[in-house]
């Protein structure tokens, strides 16, 4: 079964800025790919759905929130990293209400209409990190290097989160983009 992921889609300009500073990683030898599989974004909430169906009425969960919230100005002010998994993201340096209530909505809605958070406790709002992910599976001896390489030239992005995307893993593009009209 495909893994569905809603999540806080950037507006264009945003994107843009984003994936420069993806250059800035690439420049620093980590392969990425020309054009990456999906949007900048952050996550918020996902699960396994079957394809057709059900996976039309996760869009359908989806677009109730995004009718439910309006878009949010953030700044992504941090350049961080999760070891274990070897990413450098962008996101706020502090917690932001309105972007914690879209995120505890999503995974709400999800969990409501039954199914279980494909991420586990990274979904869970306790434990949810906003963040936007640079690059995967760096090798840990490098992540550290690279993280305070980004970090050297990076000037804090003010963003905006203007709609929710539903994304498939391993999959390339939006499924659904929903714009935040709360």
């Amino acid at each position: 079964m495909p893994t569905a992921v809603v999540c806080a889609a950037f507006d264009a300009a945003t994107d843009e800025a984003v994936q420069a500073v993806r250059e800035v990683v690439r420049a620093a030898g980590v392969p990425l790919p020309d054009r990456p599989p999906h949007r900048p974004h952050f996550s918020l909430a996902a699960a396994r759905v079957a394809p057709g169906d059900e996976l039309d009425r996760l869009g359908a969960v989806a677009a109730a929130v995004a009718a439910a919230h309006s878009p949010i100005e953030l700044r992504l002010d941090e350049v961080g990293r999760f070891g274990r998994a070897g990413v450098v993201w962008l996101g706020p340096a502090h917690r932001i209400g309105a972007l914690d209530e879209l995120q505890r909505a999503a995974d709400a809605a999800l969990v409501k209409e039954g199914w279980p958070r494909a991420f586990g406790e990274r979904s869970d709002p306790r434990h949810w990190v906003a963040h936007c992910t640079l690059a995967t599976r760096v090798p840990k001896p490098a992540l550290r290097d690279l993280q305070q390489r980004v970090r050297a030239g990076y000037r804090p992005i003010t963003a905006r989160v203007d709609a929710l995307a539903v994304i498939l893993v391993g999959g390339r593009g939006d499924i659904r983009h929903l714009p935040l009209t709360g």
